[in-house]
This record gives structure tokens, sequence and C-alpha cells, in this order.
């Protein structure tokens, strides 16, 4: 049964336009992809754009999650980074934020279903603590529901649910 989700992951990520998308990662084992649209913008600020890709990566290979980059050029609107399990997701790289930038990165994710905020050092507590700040901000403007779930990465390399709306 394994190969067999193995052999349909693999048509689907081969089945992606090449005039569109970049096939850029596929795990023989779990059946997790990554591939970038043409049009998604790698950010140059503090590395971003390879923490993206990183994250992307650590999705596909620790998770099985099929992960597509979508396209960023949105009219000046924000768009979300990624699509995966029929969710769209913002990927912020946290580890020189303070609480006050973390909150500013949460009203940014809005954007998406979810936002995935990865580290390599200890930024838990204070993004717990950003988020407790924003959802009673938002609880006292009635507004909690414009909250992404939020979840976080870090060198453990597993996606773990910190907020869910």
């Amino acid at each position: 049964m394994q190969s067999n989700y193995i052999l349909r992951a693999r048509e689907k990520y081969e089945s992606y336009d090449p005039s569109c998308w970049t096939k850029a990662y596929f795990d023989d084992v779990s059946g997790g992809f990554n591939v970038y649209h043409k049009l998604h913008q790698f950010s140059s600020v503090q590395g971003g754009g390879d923490v993206e890709k990183t994250v992307g990566k650590m999705l596909a290979k620790c998770s099985g999650k099929q992960v597509e980059f979508l396209a960023e050029q949105g009219d000046g609107h924000g768009m979300p980074d990624v699509m995966f399990d029929e969710q769209t997701w913002d990927i912020k790289f946290v580890n020189n934020a303070n609480e006050n930038t973390l909150r500013l990165y949460i009203k940014d994710a809005r954007k998406a279903d979810n936002a995935i905020f990865y580290f390599t050092n200890d930024k838990y507590d204070s993004l717990l603590s950003a988020v407790n700040r924003e959802v009673g901000h938002l609880q006292k403007c009635n507004r909690v529901s414009e909250m992404p779930n939020i979840y976080y990465m870090d060198e453990t390399e597993v996606l773990s649910l910190l907020w869910h709306k």
C-alpha cells in the first residue's frame, strides 16, 4: 500500500507543467515533494527565501507533505507562500524577532489559513506570548476569526500546532 501512495505522489509531482512550475524535491520514502511556481518570490531579506525552501523540504521529507510554493504577485496584496493539505500557509523566519515584531508577522500571516513560524533559537515563549496578546486584542474587537492557525518548527523538524481557531 505504501508503494502505491509513493507512485501516486510521484505521478502528481511529475504532472506539474514545467512552463509554470519548477520541480525542486521529491522524497521517495514519504512521497512528499516541493514544487515552486515560477512567480513565487523567495525573499532575500535575512535568508527568508532559504528558510522557505528549508521548511518546505522538511515538510516533504519528515511529514510527507506535497508542498506547492505559490505565485506571489497579488496586485499589491500579500499572498500566502505555500499550499499543502488543501490549505494556504505563510512561512515566517523569526530568529531575530522580538514580541512586537512577532505580532506584526501574525498580522501579516492573516492572508493565509495557517502560519508557520520557524526558528533555530529559543523563540517559543516569545511566540506564545505574541499569539496570546494578538488573540486577546482580536477577541476584544470580535475579530478572532481573522487569526490564522499558528504552527511552529524548530531544529527538530516537526510541525507543531501552537494555536488553533
